[in-house]
């Protein structure tokens, strides 16, 4: 239910920067700004995906720490799905993303979400001693 009413005020959200963006610079410019960003997202999107090898090495010669490598290509990645989905506040907060400015609370998040799934694992785990009894045969 949280998630339904998630998307319905986004979608509100939406509908409304739409409708000032199309007042103030009409309605081409609205449809300009919409191929634009989504090109622009398709654009930073292979971008980041292909320079993350260069991220990985730097991560291997221990430059970045693995938290803020995560966070950082994802927040990039979901920041170009923003962009090119159509809608301004979504270009707005994709920017944003793009710009490395949210990293940190990415990270935390992330953090978050692992951490609550490495504890629950390891929740399951069950200590077991084995003792070991020498059998005796009678004769």
């Amino acid at each position: 239910m949280r998630v339904v009413f998630i998307l319905l005020f986004l979608f509100f959200i939406e509908l409304g920067g739409l409708v000032a963006f199309s007042e103030v610079f009409g309605f081409l410019s609205l449809v300009a700004e919409i191929l634009l960003s989504g090109a622009l997202g398709v654009f930073l999107l292979f971008n980041t995906l292909s320079a993350s090898n260069e991220s990985l090495l730097d991560f291997l010669r221990g430059a970045k720490n693995p938290k803020e490598l995560l966070a950082s290509n994802l927040s990039k990645i979901f920041g170009a799905f923003l962009l090119i989905l159509p809608g301004i506040f979504t270009d707005c907060l994709g920017l944003l993303l793009q710009f490395g400015i949210f990293d940190l609370a990415f990270e935390k998040f992330l953090e978050k979400i692992f951490l609550k799934k490495y504890q629950d694992y390891q929740s399951e785990i069950i200590d077991v001693e084995i003792i070991e009894e020498k059998e005796k045969i009678k004769k």
